[in-house]
């Protein structure tokens, strides 16, 4: 198993996994996290890098670096390696095939039920990937990471800087924080059909994603 970038207490603090469950259970999921869903945001060439100054006496990230993971990536992956492991805490694969997990004080809930649950997480999980790429690329973490601005193919996967959050309603034409302004004062096609004033849309006219 490779540098786990959340403990097990912030792990099981953070969700609604209950303290009994085995660690062992769950380090998979939060390497999952971290190798597929973490990597894809910050490309492998700062995600490498961040791994790199963990060590077994503790890190040695700067004040930035610091800043980044415990506000940032670590309250991502807390949510992404829960939605990650909900199935897998529902079914385990065992010598004799994969089996219902074991349940102490009740019966499994029903698959749609655990589907119900998981896109829920999702919400969650994409909730803070948004904030951490807003961080990195508009807030203020930009510019302050080199190798996260400057990478390539040849460093291997590059930062995916366009994801996208929205929640699980959808609506033609709005943007992750809401509908476009400018669709609501064209909603007939140009005729600017209502009347409506708005503080971000007057001082961020040529912006669409951010009102």
């Amino acid at each position: 198993m490779g540098v786990l970038l959340i403990s097990e207490v912030k792990l099981k603090n953070f969700t609604n996994i209950n303290k009994n469950v085995d660690m062992d259970v769950l380090k998979a999921e939060v390497q999952v996290a971290q190798d597929i869903d973490l990597q894809t945001i910050l490309g492998s060439k700062f995600y490498n890098e961040l791994l790199s100054k963990v060590q077994a006496t503790g890190n040695t990230f700067n004040s930035d670096e610091l800043t980044l993971v415990n506000e940032y990536i670590q309250p991502y992956l807390i949510q992404t390696a829960y939605f990650n492991a909900i199935p897998h805490l529902m079914y385990r694969t065992l010598n004799r095939g994969i089996q219902e997990g074991n349940n102490e004080f009740g019966a499994p809930v029903e698959i749609e039920t655990m589907k119900y649950l998981r896109s829920l997480q999702k919400q969650r999980a994409d909730f803070y990937s948004q904030r951490l790429i807003d961080y990195l690329l508009t807030g203020r973490g930009q510019n302050l990471f080199p190798s996260y601005n400057n990478s390539s193919t040849i460093d291997g996967m590059v930062p995916d800087r366009v994801q996208k959050y929205n929640n699980g309603i959808f609506l033609r034409h709005s943007t992750r924080k809401g509908w476009n302004f400018n669709q609501i004062t064209n909603l007939n096609g140009g005729g600017g059909a209502m009347q409506a004033y708005s503080e971000q849309g007057a001082n961020w006219w040529n912006c669409p994603d951010c009102f």
